[in-house]
């Protein structure tokens, strides 16, 4: 059986299954609908703090590919939009971004992927 590909790295999937307690109900939901955010691997995704407060996110497709189920966002904690997330974390992408030329969300992912010793 071949594994599904993912555009998130184990470590992530790892503080994200950390953070929720082993279930991904305990996240929340989080809808993208602008255009930046509809690049390939960037759509709805799943959010929580981690231990750290830093956000861990994971995407509804790889999540689903991972779980082995689909994802329905009434069965979460709550839903948001991504401009909400973007309003609530903006001070901190705003530190943690190299630029604000691309989608946030897209360069969160990519750089919470990294190898720690990376980043």
């Amino acid at each position: 059986m071949n594994e599904p590909a993912l555009n998130v790295s184990y470590e992530t999937i790892a503080r994200f299954f950390e953070a929720a307690e082993g279930n991904y109900r305990n996240a929340v939901y989080v809808t993208c609908s602008s255009s930046c955010q509809r690049a390939e691997g960037c759509r709805d995704f799943l959010f929580i703090p981690g231990g750290d407060c830093r956000p861990v996110i994971f995407p509804v497709s790889d999540a689903a590919a991972f779980i082995g189920t689909a994802i329905d966002p009434s069965d979460c904690a709550g839903t948001m939009t991504g401009s909400c997330f973007i309003r609530i974390y903006r001070r901190f992408l705003d530190l943690t971004l190299a630029s604000d030329a691309d989608c946030p969300i897209k360069q969160f992912l990519h750089i919470s992927n990294m190898p720690k010793t990376a980043i």
